[in-house]
């Protein structure tokens, strides 16, 4: 399993998000961020070609969207959760 690395706009996006969320939200997420941990590569993930020089991706779970990028050993690091804000 990799080394996860949290973002603070990461950490402050899942905060705002989980409080509208629903339980079952909730465990969508946690599920997608560690099938993302386990295989950083995963099948449905998208380029987000924001950066070039250091490749990041999108990948949807459920209402959300997990961007994230993949470093040297074995790291992911989580960049921003993107959803629908009321």
């Amino acid at each position: 399993m990799a080394e996860l690395v949290f973002a603070r706009r990461f950490l402050r996006d899942v905060a705002e998000w989980e409080g509208a969320s629903s339980p079952a939200d909730v465990e969508t997420l946690e599920g997608a961020l560690a099938a993302i941990a386990a295989n950083p590569s995963l099948p449905g993930r998208i380029p987000s070609f924001y950066d070039p020089t250091a490749p990041s991706y999108l990948y949807r779970a459920g209402t959300v969207l997990i961007h994230y990028r993949t470093g040297a050993a074995d790291t992911v690091e989580f960049l921003n959760l993107f959803f629908r804000r009321p």
